[in-house]
């Protein structure tokens, strides 16, 4: 059975699990995500956000599939379309990096390796766009059904800690030398319109990335939004 990364558009965003296709954690402030739900549109409250991104800056978002089943999806943007971003006491995002916002991995195809796929991926989109480091805030106590990756597998995968929070650490992921990656993007992450396929061993991983280095005050708890785990 073969993995495939779609693209996440408007078309493709009812593929998500229910309870993340009207969760507004990342995208509204906490303000703006409360206002939301209490007047019941979170929902379309996502969809302009998306359509916004898409149009102002991109992709932001890939939907993982196993055959035709959903297995999980990522979504990422420059931080300055995440309003979220910035009530996390670790904040803000470093101006040359674009966050990665959240993953998901339906509990079937845990262990799997999808999870690590789903950050090359990411790795891949914003190296072909000249942006050469990713950060994200991770969970450091396992909250369940966060909308927070557990900071343990975002170090699994290669992010540092760049600045210590005991509940929400922000983290980064260096990619190597510009001159390096733009060779590396242009000759092996030919960019899809629609569809990208990425089947990466340990190895090309490690070539990808490279070494990673380190380098206000208020914040919601997470919402509890997620099903899966990675």
């Amino acid at each position: 059975m073969h993995r495939r990364m779609v693209n996440l558009t408007l078309d493709s965003l009812d593929e998500v699990p229910r309870r993340c296709r009207a969760c507004v954690f990342w995208e509204l402030s906490p303000l703006c995500a409360e206002a939301a739900r209490d007047v019941g549109e979170p929902a379309a409250e996502k969809e302009a956000w998306l359509s916004h991104t898409l149009l102002e800056w991109g992709g932001c978002g890939r939907i993982a599939y196993e055959g035709d089943a959903v297995a999980g999806f990522v979504t990422y943007a420059s931080p300055k379309f995440v309003p979220r971003s910035m009530e996390f006491p670790s904040g803000p995002v470093s101006p040359d990096a674009a966050l990665l916002m959240t993953a998901y991995v339906n509990p079937a195809y845990a262990g799997t390796g999808l999870g690590r796929q789903l950050v090359q991926t990411v790795a891949a989109d914003v190296a072909r766009r000249g942006i050469y480091a990713l950060e994200t805030f991770g969970d450091a106590r396992g909250e369940a059904g966060a909308c927070l990756v557990p900071a343990d597998f975002y170090r699994s995968v290669g992010f540092k800690t760049v600045r210590f929070d005991p509940r929400y650490p922000r983290l980064r992921l260096e990619l190597r030398s510009a001159i390096d990656r733009s060779v590396e993007a242009e000759e092996h992450w030919a960019p899809g319109d629609s569809v990208e396929w990425f089947k990466l061993d340990d190895v090309e991983l490690d070539k990808f990335f490279g070494e990673a280095t380190t380098g206000r005050n208020r914040i919601d708890r997470p919402g509890f939004q997620r099903d899966g785990e990675l």
